[in-house]
């Protein structure tokens, strides 16, 4: 049965590896990319975030070039992607100008032109997007996430797993980055420059939202991977010999930055944030169940239990240790209610707008030029983001917008659905477990903030969506 599972397992692994473009020089050529996103202000800056675009356009080439097997693409998410490229470029489409004032919220522009531009400047052809080159940008900055996607779909289940031990360490590494940038205060060299000035963790974002969202992103991934960890192929008690040393130093090392990750998220101070520790937490534990399924009941799945269990406890006392004081100061009820305020009144004069702008919409990216038409309260606030990435889309992309979200919701659900019940589960099954619930936190963050509009959330996101949707072709067969 050995020479059996290990012979089946090599071959399924090298069928994998010649679906991947150019072999292990892009799975590493992609870990750069990937490692780089958040380093400067999580790419939200026009440099970097042209950088970002350049190289995922290598990396598109690359996978489309390299076509050693079909891609295998859920058909609701093809049909998502495909809305959501094709359609800010028919926003860019030149409309003759009679027909662009008939479009629902151009009325006032219309008006402004016909008294303030130059004769016959009226009827020049202009495109539906109110603001062309901020839909263009927009487009653009979606090809960093779109190359992320596809190319963690093309890798091989060796190279996605240590994809995710990668992403896990350095997650780790940015949360001591925060610990350090709480504990030495603003004036900290540790701190972004342009940072908002407040005692809290950022790590090398601008936004503690916005790394809140990330951390809580990686926490199911982290279970996930420990999990895969503690569960070694069948093979000799020679080879679990020389396998257990690595082992342990692996699962000390993910313990180490699952407590960096949790406390870290304390002391972001995000009140969302530390919100959906307690989702990311009850996915955790859905993976805990399904990986003890998939190992029909072995007792050392229970250890991963202890283990989460131990971790939540010791970072609660270090919590406490430190001084949580100023975090809990940010859950006061009147602090809740300010805010909760504040939010609510962008939510409803963002939809008033969408519901003017509909059906078409008015322009990808176009929200901080449309925005203030129908702003409440203090004038002089500058707004850029709806804190609501689903109602910024309904105003930006119009009907298009739920018809998106629904089909990668629903094809997110079918996929869930589809490996918590598979009956034949494999060790890799865990992992995608694992990055699919790392994707819920996110999704929900996505209700109160806007951290998809960071190219290193989107793109992490991005990744973690292609190990979930990436085909599982062969991978039972290993387990033989």
């Amino acid at each position: 049965m050995e020479r059996c599972g290990s012979m089946t397992y090599a071959s399924a692994l090298s069928t994998s590896e010649q679906a991947e473009p150019a072999g292990p020089a892009f799975f590493y050529c992609f870990v750069g990319f990937l490692l780089l996103a958040p380093l400067d202000r999580a790419g939200n800056r026009p440099l970097p975030l042209l950088l970002l675009e350049l190289a995922a356009i290598g990396f598109l080439f690359v996978i489309i070039a390299v076509h050693r097997a079909p891609l295998a693409l859920p058909r609701l998410l093809t049909l998502a992607i495909a809305l959501l490229l094709v359609y800010p470029l028919v926003q860019l489409i030149p409309l003759p100008g009679t027909l662009w004032r008939m479009l629902p919220g151009n009325a006032e522009y219309a008006t402004v032109l016909e008294r303030f531009a130059a004769p016959g400047a009226s009827d020049v052809w202009r495109p539906m997007s109110i603001i062309p080159v901020k839909t263009e940008y927009g487009w653009l900055a979606l090809l960093p996430a779109l190359a992320c996607l596809l190319a963690a779909m093309r890798l091989s289940t060796l190279h996605a797993a240590r994809l995710l031990v990668v992403m896990v360490a350095f997650t780790g590494a940015e949360s001591l980055l925060g610990l350090v940038q709480y504990g030495m205060g603003v004036a900290s060299i540790f701190n972004p420059r342009d940072s908002v000035a407040h005692r809290v963790a950022t790590g090398t974002f601008i936004n503690k939202d916005h790394f809140a969202a990330m951390l809580a992103m990686m926490l199911p991934v982290i279970v996930s991977v420990l999990l895969y960890s503690l569960r070694t192929e069948v093979g000799s008690s020679q080879r679990r010999v020389v396998l257990e040393s690595s082992a342990v130093a692996r699962q000390l090392l993910l313990f180490g930055c699952a407590v960096l990750m949790l406390l870290c998220l304390v002391f972001t101070r995000s009140r969302t944030g530390i919100a959906l520790v307690l989702v990311a937490l009850v996915a955790s534990a859905i993976v805990l169940k399904r990986a003890d399924v998939a190992s029909h009941g072995d007792k050392r799945m229970r250890v991963a239990g202890i283990v989460v269990t131990a971790l939540i406890a010791l970072t609660a006392i270090l919590a406490i240790v430190i001084g949580v004081e100023p975090v809990v100061g940010g859950f006061e009820p009147g602090t809740l209610r300010a805010g909760g305020e504040t939010r609510l009144e962008f939510y409803l004069a963002t939809l008033r707008a969408a519901i003017d702008f509909l059906p078409f919409g008015s322009g990808l990216s176009t929200f901080a030029y449309v925005f203030p038409r129908f702003q409440t309260g203090d004038p002089g606030l500058a707004i850029d983001y709806a804190h609501n990435d689903y109602l910024q889309a309904l105003l930006e992309l119009g009907v298009v917008a739920p018809l998106i979200i629904g089909l990668l919701l629903v094809e997110y659900a079918i996929r869930m659905a589809r490996l918590l019940r598979d009956s034949g589960a494999n060790r890799f099954t865990s992992l995608q477990l694992g990055a699919g619930l790392g994707l819920l936190p996110m999704i929900l963050h996505s209700v109160f903030d806007f951290p998809l509009h960071m190219p290193a959330n989107a793109m992490w996101f991005a990744t973690l969506a292609g190990i979930l949707f990436r085909s599982s072709t062969g991978e039972k067969s290993a387990n033989c």
